[in-house]
């Protein structure tokens, strides 16, 4: 069995065009001599689609509130969107990808957050389908929607999706691709390499700060759950060399 690694491809990402082809094209090259599997958020787009049916977004905590409207553009952003652009890009690279979502073939089961609406927090993943894909040899591109145990439909946080797929399959890397460099530090330089130990300091001391919190926990929980290299790397920069901050025990 070939190595196996998970990547994200960070949301915003997806506006940064050359950024995105020069990662397609350097994942598909990369898929000829590794497993992969591809998950990706949409943030951009859902904020696009979001303005363009003017549904406004209310927020708990800090975190978007995802009723059934905003649900239903969320699942159109992601699954019919960013998905089919990532799918199309990496076969045109010539990566056999096959795009999917967490809902299908009930891969990853979440419970819903309630007082976030529809939104899920991954409690299982059912490899089976992702794993045919694989064993197939097929690039699986998952979108971060998934069903709760009736088959209600949930947008998850991709990162937290990313992590719970990585640690199922005992991914040897896991890779958050983001439009930064990496962790920076308060005078905006890449930290190399971060414990997990450290990481509570840093953000009681606002070294970490918003968006970066819950990449951080997730990557946290990866290695927690045995994920030998999890990194936070500059998407801008390409998945062939990573450059970004290693995140270990």
């Amino acid at each position: 069995m070939k190595p196996l690694m998970v990547v994200k491809f960070g949301g915003s990402l997806t506006k940064n065009l050359p950024a995105q082809n020069k990662f397609l094209k350097e994942l598909a090259k990369i898929s000829r001599r590794q497993n992969i599997i591809l998950v990706h958020g949409g943030s951009h787009e859902i904020n696009t689609l979001l303005e363009k049916f003017a549904i406004t977004s209310k927020f708990v905590n800090g975190l978007r509130f995802t009723d059934t409207d905003t649900l239903n553009v969320v699942e159109m952003g992601l699954s019919g969107k960013v998905n089919r652009s990532l799918t199309t890009g990496l076969i045109k690279n010539g990566a056999n990808a096959v795009g999917i979502s967490g809902k299908d073939g009930k891969s990853v089961v979440c419970k819903q957050i309630k007082q976030l609406g529809f939104v899920g927090d991954p409690v299982k993943v059912n490899k089976k389908l992702i794993d045919i894909l694989i064993k197939s040899g097929f690039l699986p591109v998952i979108a971060s929607i998934a069903a709760d145990v009736k088959g209600n439909v949930m947008n998850v946080n991709a990162d937290t999706f990313a992590a719970s797929i990585a640690a199922a399959f005992r991914a040897q890397k896991l890779v958050f691709l983001t439009d930064v460099a990496g962790v920076l530090d308060k005078d905006k330089n890449t930290i190399k390499e971060v414990k997990t130990k450290e990481i509570n300091t840093l953000i009681k001391n606002q070294t970490i700060t918003g968006g970066m919190i819950p990449k951080i926990k997730s990557c946290t929980s990866a290695v927690k759950k045995g994920i030998k290299e999890v990194w936070i790397a500059d998407g801008i920069s390409g998945i062939q060399k990573i450059k970004g901050t290693a995140i270990k025990k």
